[in-house]
């Protein structure tokens, strides 16, 4: 098994939901959406993170409707009358079979190694015509489009560096690029997907997610003091502008 790089826990943990939250929100909201989810339907959120999303879902499937919401870091996450919060680990933890409207998971495969066993796991809680949906990254694309040679250079070299330390840590990093094809071989229909490349402005959520993500890696950087300094005003300015990861979603039907 590999380690979640950036750890379960941490002050720098509600940035980084914060970010997520702001970046990736209104799109999972979206698509949920279109798949009808509404009173009475039950619901498991993977890695529940900060919260927003179980939160949502409560609010749109009640009041008979029901939300499990999972983490290894359980924290941050409310109960409600129909939310409950289970501190749980997908890889290695059982799951309910033949239990859910809706599974989500979000930026949660993408760093289990375990990713296609956990994904038949994710399957087989759904009820028949129930639905899964992905929310993840292919994280190669990322380009800078606009900074100063020497700045576009030292962005380049914090991406490879963070990237080299996920996939160390048992990531894949093309993943996201690779989920509609896995849902189809674990045996779900109706599937399909998204993927969106985006303009990622400094200060923008995409950014503070790129400076948070370095923050909690900082000490594996092989960066001097001024140098990691000079990518956190890299990431703040908006003089500097980067082609975001893809982010890509899919969603298949027991």
């Amino acid at each position: 098994m590999g380690k979640y790089l950036f750890g379960n826990s941490g002050e720098l943990l509600d940035p980084q939901f914060d970010a997520l939250s702001s970046l990736l929100d209104a799109g999972t909201f979206a698509r949920v959406e279109r798949l009808g989810v509404t009173d009475g339907w039950r619901c498991l959120e993977v890695g529940g993170g900060g919260g927003s999303v179980a939160n949502w879902l409560a609010d749109v499937v009640a009041p008979s409707g029901h939300v499990t919401v999972t983490d290894l870091d359980v924290s941050r996450l409310e109960e409600r009358d129909n939310v409950t919060v289970l501190e749980h680990d997908v890889v290695s933890n059982i799951l309910p079979g033949n239990a859910f409207d809706l599974v989500h998971a979000r930026l949660v495969l993408f760093h289990l190694p375990a990713r296609d066993a956990v994904l038949r796991k994710l399957r087989d809680s759904l009820r028949p015509g129930g639905w899964l949906v992905l929310d993840e990254f292919d994280c190669l694309p990322l380009e800078v489009l606009k900074a100063a040679p020497d700045d576009a250079k030292l962005i380049m070299r914090v991406k490879n560096a963070l990237l080299t330390l996920l996939e160390q840590a048992g990531a894949e990093l093309a993943w996201g690029a690779r989920i509609e094809r896995a849902l189809l071989d674990t045996g779900l229909h109706d599937v399909s997907g998204s993927r969106e490349v985006q303009e990622w402005e400094g200060g923008s959520p995409g950014c503070r997610l790129l400076a948070t993500s370095a923050r909690q890696v900082r000490a594996k950087l092989p960066l001097s003091d001024d140098e990691f300094d000079r990518y956190l005003e890299l990431m703040a300015s908006p003089e500097t502008v980067v082609s975001s990861y893809a982010i890509c979603s899919a969603q298949g039907r027991r």
